[in-house]
């Protein structure tokens, strides 16, 4: 297997159903065992999908992978459904693995060449989409208060963007009195309703420009532009993520807990 997976969400963030080509459909068992991990103790996947395009989010950068269905395109094999349970990068190579199950149970009916329909989950997109948008504001706001001195000097360094673990990281202290403004910050960056961009700038561009670059960043093998996503006047990051259309549509963002340890900051949050 040698094709390339084509990342449509990344051109196209909003695209939730879409017509591609099946290149082929693997038992889990017929995986290389570093693939077989990927899913490893969750019985209810037995396959793995690679087709020629993708709208899933493959899990990777902080954000989970999309969730939906993949169908026949055709009337042949039209009540075979196969169910993506998770969108992961293969150990090797660069075809996106669709983890799932068929439906009805037992068949197999999608085969290599066919094209099928992909339906993304839109509820679980957008959730996830909010929260990715929403730890950069977050992000963003952090670094305005360290840039005013209301905070101290940080590092960004990592975040999470899972509904269950959302939270933003810095080197350095960030006390536990400092919340409110945090919160504030956070509220004026999302009110001001900032267009939300995605760009594709070389290297030397994204290091010169983007926030939160980790010390090492590469671009994926074989890309010479990278994915930028940027808070229009605000600021950008380095993103291969799904995001809203503007700062607002990410609700409201509660600032829940700031956590200390050996010399880093957690600084947790939620959408509503």
């Amino acid at each position: 297997m040698t094709d390339r997976t084509a990342l449509v969400y990344q051109q196209d963030g909003e695209r939730l159903l879409q017509t591609t080509k099946i290149l082929s459909v693997v038992p889990i068992s017929a995986l290389p065992k570093p693939d077989q991990s990927l899913v490893k103790d969750t019985p209810d996947i037995g396959y793995a999908v690679v087709t020629d395009s993708t709208i899933f989010h493959v899990q990777g950068g902080g954000q989970p992978s999309d969730t939906g269905t993949m169908m026949s395109d055709g009337t042949a094999h039209a009540d075979s459904i196969f169910e993506v349970k998770s969108v992961r990068h293969p150990a090797q190579g660069s075809q996106i693995l669709h983890f799932g199950r068929w439906r009805p149970a037992g068949t197999t009916g999608l085969g290599t060449g066919e094209e099928v329909q992909q339906h993304v989950d839109a509820e679980k997109r957008n959730l996830h989409s909010r929260l990715h948008t929403a730890g950069h504001i977050l992000g963003l706001a952090i670094n305005a208060l360290s840039r005013e001195g209301v905070l101290p000097p940080l590092t960004e360094s990592k975040a999470s963007h899972y509904p269950d673990s959302a939270a933003v990281e810095f080197g350095g202290l960030i006390e536990g009195k400092h919340k409110d403004a945090i919160q504030a910050k956070t509220d004026e960056f999302v009110s001001s309703a900032r267009p939300v961009k995605i760009y594709w700038w070389s290297m030397e561009e994204l290091l010169e420009k983007c926030t939160g670059v980790a010390e090492g960043f590469q671009l994926p093998e074989g890309e010479v532009m990278g994915r930028v996503v940027e808070m229009e006047g605000l600021g950008s990051y380095p993103c291969g993520g799904t995001h809203v259309r503007d700062c607002s549509q990410v609700g409201k963002v509660e600032v829940k807990k700031i956590s200390r340890s050996k010399g880093t900051s957690r600084v947790s949050y939620r959408v509503i």
